[in-house]
């Protein structure tokens, strides 16, 4: 049950990340990649 949580858990952050929902700290700052930041249609949800 826990390996399909995963996986569905990486498929909703995957679907995120390419709508531009959400992305990783490091990816935009180049700095730790641990913490997440709204992208401009996460920005719009929140």
């Amino acid at each position: 049950m826990a390996k399909n949580t995963d996986q569905t858990m990486q498929q909703i952050v995957s679907l995120c990340r390419r709508r531009a929902f959400i992305f990783q700290s490091s990816e935009i700052y180049g700095g730790l990649n641990g913490c997440w930041d709204y992208g401009p249609m996460g920005v719009e949800l929140k």
